[in-house]
């Protein structure tokens, strides 16, 4: 049994200090994603309850959710134990405007087109999330732009001094077997002395001796560990991640968050990791009809203006069919009226169907974590690695449907208005 004192309160741990570190950072991840769930639907509350204000209509809905937010129970946010780093980039030259200019790329396998007379541009300071479902073509880009895939058609044209270094997962094979962790670093980057080079291991869970083990000896998520950290030390103003954050824990997904942010260069990630790139990009990029597409914002900002297109498509009139003529014009000056409130039904009757779909997606949620609340669950293994990927389930759905709904309302109210 292990009982760790924190901020005068004590925590029990059924098992050795093996299984407390383990059981931390289980428990704290499950915390962090109540928190991050809970502030998420806060600010989304508090940004309807402002818009609702201005309309009188809105006014008594405004405060019943005011009243709500009031009384709900807030999840307190888990003290970060991983260290706050400072990364040291030394890239000896800095990139013109354009970093990298793609005019006109076409890319074809077989049974797919990736692209097709694609255009796209890179600016200096750019960070940029490649995302789109797998197959869609996202590595293929990436390499392109890498400059490892050169069949394709069109124009490829790096920028003025741009220095760029791509990791992807077969960078591993590129790491020298029998070079020593902190050797393979100091040959990949001379400008950085054994201090800095060690600092920056160690934010990658390499401390003390660790940095002399033998490349061969490190299993594949320390491997990738390693290849990442000589990424980050190369002298490159460009870097290309292609999935950074595959064999990393929380603690080192945090620490390369805290180096990206930190980078003064340019960067283009592709990753399946929502967390990681939420906290990293400035500009989306996705593969839709064969073209390269920008969004301009946070990762969390495309998926709402995502939703909002996909809900507007769904609520778009049907082509309009060939009609008799309407004699009489009282009837054609109020269809539109009439359209509208028949419109405006359907959008509140779907409103309602979400805040149901809502409320039953919130009580699940509630009921996974009284149930992770319980120490006896983390007596059974297997219940727990259940539970947890079900509450991770529910919490995206949730996630999901609240942010379908505030496109929806904001929907409504601009119906109103007009």
């Amino acid at each position: 049994k292990t009982v760790e004192s924190r901020k005068g309160k004590l925590t029990s741990y059924s098992g050795n200090y093996s299984f407390f570190v383990e059981e931390k950072e289980l428990r704290g991840e499950i915390q962090k994603g109540e928190f991050k769930n809970q502030q998420a639907k806060i600010k989304q509350e508090e940004r309807l309850i402002e818009r609702f204000r201005a309309k009188a209509s809105k006014a008594k809905m405004a405060q019943s959710r005011i009243k709500a937010l009031d009384k709900l129970e807030r999840v307190e946010d888990v003290d970060d134990d991983n260290p706050s780093v400072n990364f040291s980039f030394k890239f000896s030259k800095q990139s013109g405007r354009h970093v990298i200019t793609l005019d006109n790329i076409t890319k074809k396998y077989p049974a797919i087109d990736i692209v097709e007379q694609a255009n796209a541009l890179i600016e200096k300071g750019d960070k940029i999330a490649l995302i789109g479902a797998n197959g869609r073509g996202k590595s293929t880009v990436l390499r392109i732009i890498a400059g490892a895939d050169a069949e394709f058609e069109g124009k490829f044209e790096p920028g003025y001094n741009v220095t760029q270094t791509f990791f992807a997962q077969h960078q591993l094979e590129a790491l020298h077997l029998d070079s020593e962790i902190l050797q393979e670093l100091q040959r990949f980057a001379p400008k950085h002395n054994e201090t800095e080079l060690r600092s920056i291991l160690g934010s990658f869970l390499f401390t003390g001796d660790d940095v002399f083990k033998k490349i061969k000896v490190l299993s594949g998520g320390e491997k990738s560990r390693v290849a990442l950290a000589k990424a980050l030390t190369a002298d490159a103003n460009f870097l290309i991640l292609d999935e950074p954050t595959n064999h990393l824990d929380i603690a080192s997904v945090n620490i390369l968050i805290q180096a990206l942010q930190q980078f003064e260069g340019t960067f283009i990630a592709v990753s399946h990791d929502r967390y990681f790139l939420d906290n990293v990009a400035n500009k989306i990029w996705f593969i839709e009809d064969q073209q390269i597409k920008e969004y301009p914002g946070t990762y969390a900002e495309y998926e709402i203006w995502q939703a909002k297109r996909k809900l507007e498509a769904k609520a778009a009139p049907a082509a309009p069919q060939p009609k008799k003529e309407v004699k009489k014009e009282t009837v054609a000056v109020k269809q539109p009226v009439e359209d509208k409130s028949k419109q405006l039904k359907k959008l509140n009757q779907d409103l309602s169907g979400m805040e149901q779909k809502i409320a039953e997606l919130e009580k699940s949620v509630k009921q996974l974590e009284a149930e992770l609340s319980d120490d006896k669950i983390y007596k059974q293994q297997n219940r727990l690695q259940e539970v947890n990927k079900n509450l991770k389930q529910k919490q995206q759905e949730l996630k999901q449907q609240q942010d379908k709904w505030e496109v929806l309302a904001d929907q409504i109210l601009e119906m109103e208005e007009k």
